[in-house]
Formats: structure tokens, C-alpha cells, sequence
């Protein structure tokens, strides 16, 4: 699994929820997933990354980049958020 920690995250999150930070070890696509909370969204991201094959710093800085930038707030589980990613992942983002 991609194992990046929550020094490469470059956006502003909550880290001040304990009961949040636990790591989904059974997950399902309905979980909603916070993107406030930074346990979310670096355990959401470090997933995608390894479902996909991707392990390098770049991939992770596209993929926050999209999820807090250009993703619609209205998708909040992790199935919506991942058919989302896959489908716009070769569009073009503006940094």
C-alpha cells in the first residue's frame, strides 16, 4: 500500500478528532469519508493510490489536488469519490 503521511498533504485539515483517526481496516464503497478530517482523506488517498498502481509523490499531489480543488461537494463516499477520480483523472486540472 502507498504509505505517505500526512507531511505531503499540502491542503489544511482537522486533525483534532481521535475517534476519526482510526485506519479503515474493513471498508465498504458507501463509507462516507470526511474531507475535512485528515485521517480521511490520507488513508483515501494512500487506497486509491495502491489500487491503482500508483506510488509516487506526483500521483499524490494530483489526487489531493482534484479531491479539494475540483471535486464536487456533494460526493462523500468512498465509491462516489473514487468513480469521480477515475473518471476525470485525465482531465486537465489547473494548479
Amino acid at each position: 500500500m502507498a504509505n505517505f503521511n500526512k507531511a505531503a498533504l499540502r491542503y489544511k485539515y482537522n486533525w483534532d478528532e481521535p475517534f476519526k483517526n482510526k485506519r479503515y481496516l474493513n471498508f465498504t464503497e458507501n463509507d462516507i469519508i470526511d474531507r475535512r478530517n485528515g485521517y480521511h482523506i490520507l488513508d483515501f488517498i494512500n487506497r486509491f493510490l495502491t489500487l491503482h498502481g500508483l506510488y509516487t509523490f506526483d500521483y499524490f499531489r494530483k489526487l489531493e489536488l482534484m479531491i479539494c480543488r475540483y471535486m464536487p461537494e456533494h460526493l462523500e463516499t468512498r465509491g462516489e469519490m473514487k468513480d469521480w477520480l477515475r473518471k476525470n483523472w485525465n482531465t486537465r486540472m489547473m494548479v
